[in-house]
């Protein structure tokens, strides 16, 4: 996730996100969600994750992932008028309330090909048949400057480098 954490620590962030969403632990998250609202417009994506554990294990890469959670806040998505961290609140607080719940996967792509974090329904690995809710955050790799929208002011805000927190 750019310039927040390390590949490595991505790499054990979208595994932990994937893992909580899975099938098999897709009974436990809808009762949380049942019970207590995790997901939900009064809770940050920051609060929710922090909750459910999916933090990274290195406790000084924590404060990266946290601020990357807040600056979702000003990235688009495919929902008009709604905010990435906002999209992604909803669509997996949909899920775990809908009557036919699917396993969810978190993925990334380009922030050069498409600057919106985007949700969609479809099958993102290749050993899985399960269809799965697809959230696919835009990343740019480290080092490299987030691209600008044309006209957005939202995504001119400059991007936090990462600190020794």
């Amino acid at each position: 996730m750019g310039d927040f954490i390390q590949d490595s620590t991505t790499n054990q962030i979208f595994a932990q996100m994937s893992r909580r969403f899975d099938a098999e632990q897709l009974p436990e998250m809808i009762a949380l969600q049942k019970e207590f609202k995790v997901f939900s417009a009064k809770h940050t994506l920051r609060q929710s994750f922090a909750l459910l554990g999916i933090v990274p294990t290195d406790t000084k890469e924590r404060q990266g992932w946290y601020r990357f959670l807040e600056c979702l806040k000003i990235y688009k998505s495919d929902m008009p008028n709604v905010t990435g961290h906002d999209r992604m609140v909803k669509a997996i607080q949909r899920n775990l309330e809908s009557k036919t719940p699917l396993p969810m996967a978190m993925i990334c792509h380009a922030a050069t090909d498409d600057l919106q974090l985007k949700v969609t329904e479809g099958k993102p690995y290749v050993f899985s048949a399960d269809p799965h809710i697809v959230i696919s955050i835009p990343t740019t790799p480290r080092g490299h400057a987030r691209p600008r929208a044309a006209g957005s002011g939202a995504a001119k805000t400059p991007r936090a480098t990462k600190s020794n927190e």
